[in-house]
């Protein structure tokens, strides 16, 4: 299993700290966007994270890629922000729309160029999601195992039951599981029949403190 730490920040500051304090440890960070409207909590925004860059205020490794979590409801908007970064030479990895608010992924590809996959909450149902897409379109899917919005919620070890459904759906792309994960749940995880690629940490990581090296070593040996 793959680590991705997972940024929620509440400013720009925040922002910059934590890209500041992973880059030397992952080439590959997920950013957790939210509108306080599809869920109940509002993030740092695309926009300020492109004129920390802009402004020099942030440097980004040359081999450094990210995931965009859009948790919001305009996703289009937050698409169209993603494409000024990679205007200024971002790599973009993937950008996960919520499954509920059902995108039309094969026009969303044609009109912006960037990789999209599934973000399917714990109310989505992964029969739902198989009825209305085909999922051999999609290189990413994550599955949230926990109420998303905010760090630190009760994880939800019933949503892993939905990689296995996946798999069974004949899903062949890359499974990312996010939220709740830490060294208490990671046993659990990795009892699963069907485990997760990614697993995607956040609180365990940015509320690490000087346990941050021992933590990403510990992660690092479950790859």
């Amino acid at each position: 299993m793959k680590t991705v730490p997972t940024l929620l920040t509440l400013d720009r500051f925040e922002l910059s700290d934590q890209l500041e304090l992973f880059q030397p440890y992952y080439d590959r960070i997920q950013i957790d966007i939210a509108d306080g409207i599809l869920v109940p909590n509002v993030t740092t925004q695309i926009d300020e994270l492109s004129d920390l860059i802009s402004q020099g205020h942030v440097e980004i490794n040359s081999k450094m890629s990210f995931d965009f979590h859009l948790m919001v409801k305009n996703f289009k908007a937050e698409l169209s922000k993603i494409e000024k970064l990679i205007a200024q030479n971002i790599q973009i990895n993937t950008v996960l729309v919520n499954a509920s608010l059902q995108p039309k992924i094969d026009n969303l590809i044609k009109e912006f160029n960037i990789s999209i996959g599934l973000d399917v909450s714990p109310s989505t149902e992964i029969d739902d999601i198989a009825s209305h897409y085909d999922l051999s379109k999609f290189s990413h899917i994550q599955i949230m195992t926990v109420e998303p919005g905010f760090q630190g919620s009760p994880f939800l070890p019933d949503m892993l039951n939905k990689i296995t459904q996946l798999r069974d759906h004949h899903y062949s792309g890359e499974i990312l599981i996010d939220g709740g994960v830490n060294s208490k749940t990671i046993p659990t995880i990795r009892t699963c029949k069907n485990p997760p690629d990614v697993i995607c940490i956040g609180s365990y990581l940015t509320k690490a403190g000087d346990d941050l090296g021992s933590r990403v070593d510990f992660l690092k040996k479950l790859e």
